[in-house]
C-alpha cells in the first residue's frame, strides 16, 4: 500500500480486504476456493474512499467502475450498495473508542 498503517488501521484494512473477497466477489472466487488476494489490487482505493467517509454512492461507483473496466463482469447496484454499507459499518466500528 505504500503508507504505513497503525495496528488499528491495519485491522480495518484487513477487514475490508476480506469484505471484498468474501462478499463483493463479482467473479465468485471465494465460492470456488480461489486465491484470497484476487481483489487486493483494488483495496487501496476502496480503503481510501471508506476511510475518508465518502458517500456510499461514491463507493458503489468505484466498485462498478472496477467491475466494468477491469473485471468485465458486473454485479448489481444493490449488491455494491450492500458492500459499501458493510464497509462503512466496519470502519465506523474500528473508530469506536476502546474503554480503558
Amino acid at each position: 500500500m505504500g503508507t504505513k498503517l497503525s495496528a488499528e488501521e491495519a485491522g480495518a484494512y484487513e477487514a475490508l480486504d476480506r469484505l471484498l473477497f468474501r462478499q463483493w466477489d463479482p467473479i465468485g472466487v471465494y465460492e470456488a476456493d480461489g486465491p484470497d488476494d484476487e481483489y487486493r489490487a483494488h483495496l487501496p482505493g476502496f480503503w481510501e474512499l471508506v476511510r475518508t467517509g465518502s458517500p456510499d454512492a461514491r463507493v458503489v461507483e468505484y466498485l462498478a467502475k472496477i467491475e466494468r473496466e477491469r473485471i468485465e463482469f458486473e454485479t448489481s447496484d444493490e449488491h455494491r450498495m450492500d458492500v459499501a454499507r458493510k464497509a462503512a459499518a466496519l470502519v465506523a466500528a474500528w473508530r469506536l473508542p476502546v474503554r480503558p
